[in-house]
């Protein structure tokens, strides 16, 4: 069945394959889990930990117990399964953690440790609490390679509903630091079904529901496109869209690109809308300008448009402007400059490096004025640019 492009202003239609052509222009270190914060991206996810450790044991902790000579904490380990091994090991079935893991009444005792191994002997370096079917898990997720991003995602996917904690949050862990390219290599592997009882799911995290919106948005159909929408329309918003705004708008844009375009415009351009939904809304935008170049840019221009009106968050689409080179808003950009609800130096300082690098003769004429009414502004910004701007004015 055919799709919209991702420009909501085209009545064009490509297949799928053509759209998945199109994503492929991601840059290479564009990270879906700018849907989720900075938290599981950061991670490490247990087949990372895997590949760094000497040593890799599953088995139950029991006698955790305190010298009482020196205060020190110590626990065995009860090997049950093997997953990594040195001879450093030597054989050992149970392996005395310096440690104190209490294993206090229904407590499950079932332990995964990681050990380094220096100067022949075994130091752990990460242990968590994980049943014999996170270990089964880790045993089948500890070959997998960047090399196979299909079979890599797809093995994560079929896992991101498990009933076991652990499992579906390492599941997570692994879409959390994919790539963008990579997700869209894997697409395939994706069952659109198990996204949306997840999304709907209200036992899964928030910091989950992004992500597993940007993933429905690339293999869903027109019922999801409404499915997304009737979680990010409503204003006010519940507070678990509203922490995931960013990625269910994604998903809504690619499901249907001219409402959702639409949308996002009108969202930025409404200052009832909380500061945080706006700014999730930037974050979105700028992830299509990074992953799908020029193919939206009349749709981030426009958004960009609907953002320079308000002083509280207009440097934002300035800055964004200036550091794509996009210099179709010029005549926008300038008009703020000297508006009361502009006044603020962010705002003021943005507006004047934005004339600086543009190579349009209105910005020229422009810092010229403002040279002569404020030249210590001028100056100030100056001096910041040729010490910290990563953006090179062209030349005249």
């Amino acid at each position: 069945m055919p799709v919209r492009t991702l420009c909501g202003g085209s009545e064009m239609r490509v297949f799928p394959a053509a759209i998945a052509a199109l994503l492929l222009v991601a840059v290479p270190d564009a990270r879906a889990c700018i849907f989720c914060g900075d938290g599981p991206r950061s991670r490490q996810s247990l087949r990372m930990h895997f590949a760094r450790a000497g040593v890799v044991l599953h088995g139950q902790l029991k006698n955790p117990r305190f010298d009482p000579k020196t205060d020190d904490g110590y626990t065995d380990l009860h090997v049950t399964t093997v997953l990594k091994d040195d001879p450093a090991r030597r054989g050992q079935t149970v392996i005395t953690l310096r440690r104190y893991l209490p294993v206090v009444g229904n407590t499950p005792p079932d332990y995964l440790v990681f050990f380094s191994v220096t100067d022949g002997k075994l130091d752990p370096s990460y242990g968590i609490p994980a049943s014999p079917a996170a270990a089964e898990y880790l045993r089948k997720a500890a070959p997998l390679t960047d090399a196979d991003p299909a079979g890599k995602l797809g093995f994560f996917f079929d896992h991101l509903d498990s009933r076991d904690p652990v499992i579906a949050a390492d599941a997570f862990v692994e879409f959390a630091r994919a790539s963008d390219t990579e997700i869209l290599k894997a697409r395939d592997r994706f069952d659109p079904a198990k996204m949306r009882r997840l999304i709907a799911d209200p036992s899964t995290p928030d910091e989950r529901l992004g992500v597993f919106a940007f993933v429905l948005g690339l293999r869903g159909g027109p019922d999801d496109a409404a499915f997304l929408a009737s979680m990010i329309t409503p204003n006010p918003l519940p507070a678990r869209s509203e922490a995931a705004f960013g990625g269910l708008l994604a998903g809504y844009i690619l499901l249907d690109p001219r409402p959702g375009w639409a949308f996002a415009a009108a969202v930025l351009g409404d200052p009832k809308r909380t500061y945080s939904v706006r700014l999730s809304a930037i974050g979105t935008v700028r992830f299509f300008q990074a992953t799908h170049g020029t193919t939206c840019r009349p749709e981030v221009l426009a958004c960009c448009k609907a953002l320079l009106p308000h002083g509280d968050l207009a440097d934002q689409a300035v800055e964004d402007l200036r550091r794509w080179g996009w210099w179709d808003l010029t005549d926008d950009v300038l008009a703020q400059f000297g508006k009361p609800t502009h006044a603020a130096p962010i705002v003021r300082r943005a507006i004047v490096r934005y004339a600086i690098t543009c190579p349009d003769p209105k910005a020229k004429t422009f810092l010229v004025q403002v040279r002569q009414a404020d030249p210590k502004l001028v100056h100030d910004v100056e001096e910041q640019m040729s010490l910290y701007d990563p953006v090179t004015p062209p030349k005249p």
